[in-house]
């Protein structure tokens, strides 16, 4: 088990933008991130080979893009299977809570 305090996280990615990835835990098999999004973030098309990612957002409102192609906003929640091409657009400001399993090597420390 591991204990992480915010201000004491696994790793901090800051974006260019001013907002910023959080990874605030994992394991051999989990990991949980934290993402501060500002207006008009992105993240590109992608997919995970082998990881399932589950996301909840907090606050804001983000486009959806790729195989899922859709508008979610604070309360929402959606689920990217392996090997599905996905991407996201901010909208307005967001706080987006992301697990990953297994997790995302590149976001290790």
């Amino acid at each position: 088990m591991g204990v992480h305090t915010w201000d004491d996280p696994v790793r901090v990615d800051e974006f260019d933008s001013g907002g910023e990835r959080r990874v605030l835990g994992y394991t051999e098999e989990m990991m949980l991130v934290h993402y501060s999004l500002k207006a008009g973030d992105e993240g590109e098309l992608h997919s995970h080979e082998e990881t399932v990612q589950a996301s909840f957002v907090i606050e804001g409102e983000l486009e959806l893009r790729g195989e899922y192609d859709t508008t979610v906003e604070a309360g929402d929640s959606y689920i990217i299977p392996p090997g599905t091409t996905h991407g996201v657009y901010a909208t307005t400001p967001c706080t987006v809570i992301d697990a990953f399993s297994p997790p995302i090597a590149e976001y290790k420390p």
